[in-house]
């Protein structure tokens, strides 16, 4: 039995009878035999693991405010603004103090 999947440029095929993972891309093509086709998706797994658990670089956003009044309300007035010490270790999220 052969397993195919065709994409946009490329495809894959699976033949159960041979044992063999075959990769086609335009003209080109690999084949693999059943180790090698599972160390390479042991491989794809793992870049794609190491890309989604690797830490994005956050951006500092600022922002500036417009010369203009909005309806006439100051809203630095309604805002509070709390800050609390996340610095210290072994405390649980309910035991930060506020400042």
């Amino acid at each position: 039995m052969k397993i195919r999947k065709q994409l946009k440029y490329g495809s894959f095929e699976w033949d159960d009878e041979t044992k063999t993972f075959k990769v086609t891309q335009g003209g080109q093509s690999v084949e693999l035999s059943k180790i090698y086709a599972f160390a390479f998706v042991r491989f794809a797994l793992r870049i794609a693991q190491r890309n989604w658990f690797r830490k994005l670089t956050s951006t500092k956003v600022t922002i500036q405010k417009a010369n203009e009044d909005v309806s006439n309300q100051n809203i630095d007035d309604d805002i509070e603004v709390l800050q609390f010490d996340a610095s210290k270790e072994n405390k649980d999220i309910g035991q930060y103090e506020l400042l």
